[in-house]
């Protein structure tokens, strides 16, 4: 492992991040689709907005003991 900055990442990296994820909406009580029912409905409300980049918005539980959904909106420049 060296410091290239555009390593690819391995499948062992990918998979831990996908359970991790899992496991906080697991932990938050969500159920699988709770989330991106939240993005689709955000996006929706976004759309009539030409100054957001729809495309690169993020929604996450930020931890397993957090009880809120952080959303992150970029604004095209």
């Amino acid at each position: 492992m060296g410091l290239w900055p555009f390593r690819k990442k391995s499948s062992k990296e990918i998979a831990k991040k996908r359970l991790q994820l899992v496991l906080k909406y697991d932990r938050a009580g969500l159920p699988p689709n709770a989330i991106e029912e939240v993005k689709n409905a955000i996006l929706n409300a976004l759309k009539d907005f030409p100054f957001i980049d729809a495309s690169g918005v993020s929604i996450y539980v930020p931890n397993e003991d957090s009880e809120k959904i952080e959303i992150e909106v970029p604004v095209k420049n």
